[in-house]
């Protein structure tokens, strides 16, 4: 009897219990503080790949997330540089991968493949240029991660 009524009251405080809204924000004190930034360079995607608004909602999100990410490892640059050039080239990654993934028409993707392939042509060029000075594994890395495009 006394789970019976456990049972029961379970069920009326879940029914009558007030939906809890749910908002996609992000982590305190995480919220980039360059959203201007952020919105143009979702506009200028936006516009590069001509995204619908479901497209851009996604974009503005993978631009937020890539900021936050650049942010976090910002002081690397100077304490740890191999470390920061690790994770810089891991951010870069992700936010192709991201990009690549919200782009659903064929025009869409040609063009970011298009986009991709001039990048690894000037990598490609730079490190031809740069394999003749002798630089260190982390000269070089350094400035053919400087070679991005979205």
């Amino acid at each position: 009897m006394k789970q019976l009524f456990a049972l029961a009251l379970f069920f009326i405080t879940t029914l009558t219990a007030p939906a809890q809204e749910v908002k996609a924000m992000p982590p305190s004190g995480n919220i980039p503080s360059n959203d201007a930034a952020i919105r143009e360079a979702t506009d200028k995607l936006v516009a590069k790949y001509t995204l619908n608004a479901d497209q851009a909602k996604e974009m503005y999100a993978i631009q937020q997330r890539k900021q936050r990410n650049l942010d976090e490892i910002a002081s690397l640059q100077t304490s740890n540089r191999s470390l920061y050039l690790a994770k810089l080239e891991s951010l870069q990654k992700g936010t192709l991968a991201g990009i690549r993934r919200i782009l659903r028409t064929k025009e869409q993707v040609e063009l970011y493949n298009k986009t991709q392939t001039e990048v690894r042509n000037q990598r490609s060029i730079k490190r031809k240029e740069l394999s003749v000075k002798n630089l260190s594994k982390e000269e070089l890395q350094a400035a053919l991660l400087e070679i991005y495009a979205e």
